[in-house]
C-alpha cells in the first residue's frame, strides 16, 4: 500500500493501443500512488480488453472520443484527478514506462528537500531512462537542474498547474514536455532531476547508419540514429520551431543547446533514414507551418501524402 505521502499522488498514464504489459505496470504503480488514471487517447476497438483488465484491477480509465494527442490526454487525466481526488501531486507517464519501486517516494523527497532549501519547485523529472542519465544544465543548492526532460516521470505539485496551466494541447505530440518545462522555468520555478528516480522506458527504434550496406564507425563507435515516420518528423520540426520562437529570447543558451542537439539528430536522420524524400517534405511542411503559427493535428491531406 502507498504511504500517507504517496496517497496524495495521482498517476496519469496516456495510452494509445496499449498491450497487456500496461496492466502489470499499472498494478506495480498502484503500490506507490494513491490513484492511477489511464487515459485512452482514442484507441481502436481492439484495445478494449486491456482497458477492461485495468478497470478490473482497480484503475480509473477515461476514454477520449478521438485521438487528440498526448497533451490533451494528460490534461484530461489531470482534470479528472483534480475534480474527483484532489491530489497534491501529479505523476505523468507514458504507457511503456515502468518507474522503479522507490520512484514516487524519491521524487517527493527531492521536492521536500528542495523546498526546505528555499527553492520553489515546478516539478521534478526522472533521473535516468533504461540506465541512461538525462542531460542536465548545472546544479543549484546541490540539486541537478534538468535540461530538456521527457514528460514520462514528471512529478508535478498541484500549485504548478495553478500557476502555469496544463500541457499545450495544440502541440499534439512532440515538444509537449519541452514547452511545459520552459513555461514552468520562465515562471521562476525550478525544474529538478529527481534523485534516484529511474524509469525503464522504450527509447524508440534506433537504427545503424550505413553506407553501401556497411555500418559506419567513428572513433570505434557505430553511428546510429532514431528513425521516425514522416508524420512524426512533421511534428518534431514544427513544434521544435514553435518552441524556439516562444522561448529563444527568454533562454538563449538553452535554445542554442537544444538547436544544436536537434540539428545533429536531423543530420543523421536525413542522411541515413529510408524514404528521405517524404521525410524532407514533412520537415519542410513542419517548418513552414511553424512560421505561420499553425498548431493542432497534422493536416489530413499532408498526412495522406506522407504515408
Amino acid at each position: 500500500m502507498p504511504s500517507s505521502d504517496q496517497q496524495s499522488v495521482a498517476a496519469i498514464i496516456a495510452a494509445y493501443k496499449p498491450d497487456a504489459s500496461l496492466v502489470e505496470a499499472a498494478k506495480n504503480l498502484r503500490t506507490q500512488a494513491g490513484h492511477v488514471i489511464v487515459v485512452d487517447d482514442g484507441s481502436p476497438s481492439g484495445s478494449q480488453d486491456v482497458f477492461s483488465e485495468l478497470v478490473n484491477a482497480g484503475m480509473t480509465v477515461i476514454h477520449q472520443p478521438e485521438n487528440a494527442g498526448i497533451a490533451a490526454a494528460l490534461n484530461a487525466g489531470v482534470e479528472f484527478a483534480k475534480t474527483n481526488f484532489h491530489p497534491d501531486f501529479y505523476l505523468t507517464l507514458d504507457q511503456d514506462s515502468q518507474p522503479n519501486p522507490e520512484y514516487v517516494s524519491n521524487a517527493l523527497g527531492t521536492i521536500r528537500r528542495a523546498n526546505d532549501a528555499g527553492m520553489d519547485v515546478g516539478f521534478v523529472s526522472a533521473s535516468a531512462y533504461s540506465g541512461h542519465p538525462i542531460p542536465i544544465m548545472g546544479s543549484l543548492n546541490g540539486f541537478n537542474i534538468a535540461f530538456d526532460p521527457m514528460q514520462s516521470g514528471f512529478m508535478i505539485p498541484k500549485q504548478t498547474f495553478d500557476r502555469v496551466g496544463t500541457f499545450d494541447a495544440g502541440l499534439f505530440i512532440d515538444g509537449v514536455d519541452t514547452e511545459f518545462t520552459m513555461r514552468t522555468r520562465t515562471a521562476g520555478l525550478a525544474v529538478l532531476v529527481g534523485e534516484g528516480c529511474d524509469i525503464e522506458h522504450d527509447l524508440g527504434r534506433r537504427e545503424p547508419g550505413k553506407v553501401f550496406g556497411r555500418p559506419i564507425m567513428i572513433l570505434g563507435r557505430e553511428i546510429s540514429y532514431n528513425y521516425h515516420s514522416p508524420s512524426r518528423v512533421y511534428y518534431i520540426c514544427r513544434n521544435g520551431t514553435l518552441i524556439t520562437r516562444r522561448y529563444g529570447l527568454k533562454a538563449p543558451s538553452w535554445a542554442l543547446r537544444r538547436l544544436v542537439e536537434e540539428a545533429k539528430a536531423h543530420l543523421l536522420r536525413f542522411a541515413f533514414s529510408p524514404g528521405r524524400g517524404k521525410l524532407l517534405r514533412a520537415a519542410a511542411a513542419g517548418f513552414s507551418d511553424a512560421l505561420r503559427g499553425r498548431t493542432g493535428r497534422i493536416p489530413p491531406a499532408l498526412e495522406r501524402k506522407l504515408r
